[in-house]
C-alpha cells in the first residue's frame, strides 16, 4: 500500500510539474514515455504539460526522433506520438565569478546549456566603501550580461565568490579579496534588480556543475580542490596571495558542515601559530610561485600532500584540481602517486565556478520545495511557480 505523503493538491501539481521539467530537462520526450518514467497517470502528465505549455515553459520539439526506438512503449494504431521538449528561449540565467582583479561571466539557458562564457574587466572606483564598491561592480557586471540577453527574460543571477557566505545566499560572513565582512545585500538586490540574484562559495559553485550534470542522481563523492593565484597588488598586507577552497560532496549532497564553513582549507604542515596563510610557504615567498620553480615545486608538493590526506580519509570517486594547480598539470602529475593520480582531473576553474554560480540558481529553480521545510532560498521559489 503506498502511503500518502502529501495531501494538498496544490503543492502535488506544482511537484509533478517540477518533476516533468527536471526529466525534459534531460532531452526530449513524449507524453507517454514522461507518465511511465515518473510513475503518473497519463492524464496528470496531460494536464500538467498543457499549463506548461501555455506558460511558455515547454514547446513541441523541432525533431525527428523516432520514439519508436523505445521498446517498452506499446505499439498502437493512433496517431503519431509528439515530442515535447523544454523551451530553451524561456529565459536567460547569468553566472558570474567575481574575483579580486576581473571576472567571468557566463550565459546559459533553462536546460543549463552555455551559450557564452568570457572574462569580464572592472569598472575604475575610488572614493566609496568597500561594499559601495562591490554593489557598483555587480550592478555593471549584471547589466552588461543582461544586455546580452537581447529580448530573452532573465531568470535570475548567481555569483560565485571566494570566502565564506551565508546559507541564504544574500549576505557575505567574510570576502577578503572584497573587503567584505558582515555585508547584508538583500537590500541592494531588491532595489537593483527584478530577478533573483544568489551568491555561493566560488568552489562550491565548482562543484555544482557537476552536481547538475548527473553527479546528484548518481549520488557520486567528490572533491573540488580551488587555488587562485592572486596579484599582490590587491591582497591585504599579510595575506598570502595564494587562495585555497574545496568543494565536498558526499552522495550527491554538498556539505556545507555545522556553520556553513566546510571547505575553508588548512594545511596540516602549515606551523600551528603561523597566520595570514594557508600553506606553510611563507606570503613573500608566495608571490613568487610562476617565477621560482624552486617555490612552486614546494608548494605543489604540499597540496598534493594534503589532498592525498583527504582521500584517504574522505574516499571520493574522482578529485577536480581547477585553478593554478591545473596550469601546472605536468608537474603535479609526477608528484601523484598512482591511486591518487587515477582520481584526479584537471578542471577549467573559471567556467566551473561562473558556470557552477548559474547552474547553481537553476538547480534551485527545479527544486521541489519539501514539506514542513522552510527554504533558506524561499525568495526564490514562486519564479517558475508563477509560471505553472
Amino acid at each position: 500500500m503506498t502511503k500518502k505523503v502529501v495531501g494538498n493538491s496544490q503543492y502535488q501539481k506544482l511537484a509533478n510539474a517540477l518533476l516533468i521539467l527536471q526529466l525534459l530537462r534531460k532531452g526530449p520526450n513524449t507524453r507517454a514515455s514522461i507518465a511511465r518514467e515518473l510513475g503518473l497517470q497519463p492524464s496528470t502528465v496531460t494536464y500538467n504539460i498543457n499549463r506548461l505549455l501555455e506558460a511558455g515553459l515547454v514547446r513541441q520539439a523541432n525533431t525527428q526522433e523516432l520514439f519508436e526506438q523505445d521498446k517498452k512503449a506499446p505499439i498502437t494504431l493512433g496517431r503519431r506520438a509528439i515530442s515535447l521538449e523544454l523551451n530553451r528561449d524561456f529565459g536567460r540565467v547569468i553566472g558570474l565569478e567575481l574575483l579580486a582583479d576581473f571576472g567571468w561571466a557566463s550565459l546559459l539557458d533553462p536546460s543549463g546549456s552555455v551559450l557564452y562564457s568570457q572574462q569580464v574587466a572592472y569598472p575604475k572606483q575610488e572614493g566609496k566603501t568597500a561594499q559601495e564598491r562591490f554593489e557598483h561592480l555587480v550592478e555593471t557586471v549584471v547589466n552588461q550580461m543582461v544586455e546580452k540577453c537581447g529580448e530573452a527574460k532573465v531568470l535570475g543571477v548567481g555569483i560565485a565568490l571566494p570566502g565564506i557566505v551565508e546559507p541564504n545566499g544574500q549576505a557575505i560572513r567574510d570576502c577578503w579579496t572584497h573587503a567584505l565582512k558582515g555585508a547584508d545585500l538583500s537590500d541592494f538586490f531588491k532595489r537593483s534588480f527584478d530577478f533573483p540574484v544568489i551568491i555561493e562559495n566560488d568552489a562550491n559553485c565548482c562543484v555544482q556543475r557537476y552536481l547538475f550534470e548527473g553527479a546528484a542522481e548518481r549520488q557520486d563523492n567528490f572533491i573540488y580542490v580551488l587555488t587562485r593565484s592572486y596579484p599582490m597588488e590587491h591582497v591585504p598586507a599579510g595575506v598570502s596571495p595564494l587562495g585555497i577552497g574545496l568543494g565536498l560532496v558526499f552522495d550527491g549532497n554538498l556539505y556545507r558542515g555545522s556553520d556553513s564553513r566546510a571547505g575553508e582549507f588548512m594545511s596540516a604542515l602549515m606551523p600551528t601559530k603561523q597566520t595570514g596563510t594557508q600553506l606553510s610557504v611563507s606570503v613573500t615567498d608566495a608571490r613568487d610561485i610562476v617565477t621560482d620553480v624552486r617555490i612552486r615545486l614546494s608548494v605543489l608538493t604540499e597540496l598534493v600532500a594534503n589532498i592525498r590526506s583527504l582521500a584517504s580519509v574522505l574516499d571520493p570517486h574522482i578529485i577536480y584540481l581547477g585553478g593554478f594547480i591545473s596550469d601546472y598539470s605536468d608537474e603535479v602529475v609526477t608528484l601523484l602517486p598512482d591511486e591518487l593520480a587515477q582520481k584526479v582531473v584537471f578542471a577549467n576553474a573559471h567556467n566551473d565556478a561562473s558556470e557552477g554560480a548559474a547552474v547553481n540558481l537553476l538547480s534551485l529553480l527545479y527544486r521541489i520545495p519539501q514539506v514542513g521545510h522552510v527554504s533558506p532560498y524561499g525568495h526564490l521559489s514562486s519564479l517558475f511557480q508563477e509560471s505553472i
